[in-house]
C-alpha cells in the first residue's frame, strides 16, 4: 500500500479500443492534492480545496511534472465537492461543504475567484449530507444534481441569472432513490447527459440519462451492467473513441480503462494494470496527448 500519489498516462495503441497505461515520476507540488479535502479537473487545470479554506486553481503540467498555482483564495470553509461549469460564456465553480450544506458559486477569471452566490437550507429541504454533487448544462439550462448516499435523496437544481441578483438557485426535481449509490461518473454522448453509478449494497451497476425536461429527473438506460463489486473508485475519461472511465479495486490494485458503448448498455475494456492497493481518490486531467491520471491514497 502506497502513501504517495501515483501518476499515469493512458495512451491509445494503433489497434482500435486498445490503450496502454504508463507510470510517471512524482510531480512537484503533488502534496497539495494529497492534503486536499476536495478537487476536480478543468482541462489541464485542477480546482483544489484545502481543509483550512484555501481554494486554488492549479496548472497540471505534464512536461515539467509540476502543479503550479494560478489563483488562490482564502474562504471560510473547505469544500468536499467541486464542479466547474460555464455560465454566460464565463467559467464558474460550484463548491459544496457536506457538513454545513453550503453551496458556494464562484466566477473564475484569469487571476481571481469572485464569490457570486451562496445557497444553503438548514430546514425543510436541507442541503447538508450530499455525497455526490455535479454541475452540468443542457441546451440553454445550467443545472446541478445532488445525491445523499445515506438517505437516498436525489435532487436536480437549476441555476438562473435573475434581473437584480448575480445568481439564483431553485430545486426543479426531487426523488428518493435507493441508498448506497456511489462512484458516479458523468459523461455526454450526442449532446445528452449520462452518468454511471454503482451500488454494492444491491449488486447494481447502472447508466442513467438525464431527461430533456429537468423536472422529469433521470431514467436508467443500462442496468445490471458487469462491474466487479470490489471496485472502490471510478473517474470519467475522455478517450480518443469517446467517453469512458477508469475503475480501480483497492483490495487487489487492479486498474482498468473502459470506453462506454454508444448505446450506454456497457463498455469495452481498453487497458488494465496491476498497481499497489490503497488508493482512494483520482484526478483525471488532459495531458499532452492522452489522459493524465493521479491516484491519491
Amino acid at each position: 500500500m502506497s502513501n504517495q500519489p501515483l501518476w499515469l498516462t493512458l495512451a491509445p495503441d494503433s489497434q482500435r479500443d486498445t490503450a496502454t497505461f504508463s507510470t510517471l515520476p512524482a510531480f512537484a507540488g503533488e502534496q497539495s492534492l494529497s492534503s486536499a479535502c476536495g478537487f476536480c479537473c478543468h482541462g489541464r487545470e485542477a480546482f483544489v480545496s484545502q481543509p483550512d479554506g484555501t481554494l486554488n486553481l492549479l496548472l497540471v503540467d505534464e512536461t515539467s511534472r509540476s502543479l503550479t498555482p494560478i489563483i488562490e483564495l482564502k474562504t471560510e470553509t473547505g469544500y468536499q465537492s467541486l464542479s466547474p461549469f460555464m455560465l454566460g460564456g464565463e467559467l464558474h465553480l460550484l463548491a459544496y461543504n457536506i457538513n454545513q450544506g453550503i453551496m458556494d458559486f464562484y466566477q473564475v477569471t484569469a487571476d481571481r475567484f469572485f464569490h457570486r452566490y451562496r445557497y444553503q437550507r438548514t430546514y425543510g429541504d436541507t442541503t447538508d449530507g450530499f455525497t455526490t454533487v455535479h454541475a452540468f448544462s443542457y441546451r440553454d439550462k445550467n443545472l446541478f444534481m445532488a445525491y445523499n448516499k445515506a438517505s437516498g435523496n436525489s435532487r436536480i437544481y437549476q441555476i438562473d441569472v435573475p434581473p437584480h441578483s448575480p445568481l439564483d438557485v431553485k430545486m426543479v426535481w426531487q426523488s428518493e432513490w435507493a441508498k448506497g449509490w456511489e462512484n458516479f461518473s458523468f459523461f455526454t454522448l450526442g449532446g445528452e447527459n449520462f452518468f454511471f453509478k454503482m451500488n454494492p449494497r444491491y449488486n447494481a451497476v447502472n447508466i442513467d440519462h438525464y431527461m430533456d425536461d429537468p423536472a422529469d429527473g433521470s431514467h436508467p438506460v443500462g442496468t445490471g451492467l458487469p462491474l466487479s463489486m470490489d471496485t472502490t473508485l471510478t473517474a470519467t475519461l475522455d478517450l480518443s473513441e469517446g467517453p469512458g472511465f477508469i475503475a480501480y479495486e483497492t483490495g487487489n490494485g487492479l486498474l482498468t480503462a473502459n470506453r462506454f458503448h454508444s448505446n450506454c448498455l456497457g463498455w469495452t475494456e481498453q487497458a488494465r494494470l496491476s498497481i499497489n492497493g490503497g488508493y482512494t481518490r483520482a484526478l483525471v486531467t488532459n495531458g499532452k496527448s492522452a489522459p493524465l491520471i493521479a491516484l491519491l491514497p
